[in-house]
């Protein structure tokens, strides 16, 4: 087999959210942009994965805001090395992007998202890994 037509990962982000439809286009817009993208539609489904899955970046809707948090704490347990951005729906309060922050997500992204600041926000995510 020739290693050379084998497209080589960006990293690989497991993408969370109860919508399927916007997890959906998300992970493949992350796809094209050449990442590994793995999907799961509950916190628990996502930890499972988190626990053997190798996965560098977690992208969560904070779906509600109390369970998005939940998930977020207990991510950063399962898996410490791995980088949170969370999503959060148009009108939440900053105060669950700042809790988020405070928990240890390293940003967020206010939704509806802007064309081209999902890709921003995850390549600079990916960066930093690089850097620390």
């Amino acid at each position: 087999m020739d290693n050379a037509s084998t497209p080589v990962s960006r990293g690989r982000i497991l993408v969370v959210g109860d919508q399927h439809m916007m997890r959906t286009v998300t992970a493949l817009k992350l796809r094209a942009e050449g990442y590994a993208v793995i999907e799961a539609a509950s916190g628990e489904e996502a930890l499972a994965m988190l626990a053997r899955s190798g996965v560098e970046l977690l992208l969560t809707d904070l779906m509600k805001p109390k369970d998005g948090l939940t998930l977020l704490r207990r991510a950063l347990e399962v898996a410490p090395h791995v980088l949170v951005i969370t999503l959060l729906a148009s009108g939440s309060s900053i105060e669950s992007a700042v809790e988020s922050m405070r928990l240890g997500a390293f940003d967020f992204i206010q939704k509806p998202l802007v064309e081209g600041e999902l890709s921003h926000r995850v390549e600079r995510a990916m960066r930093s890994r690089l850097i620390s």
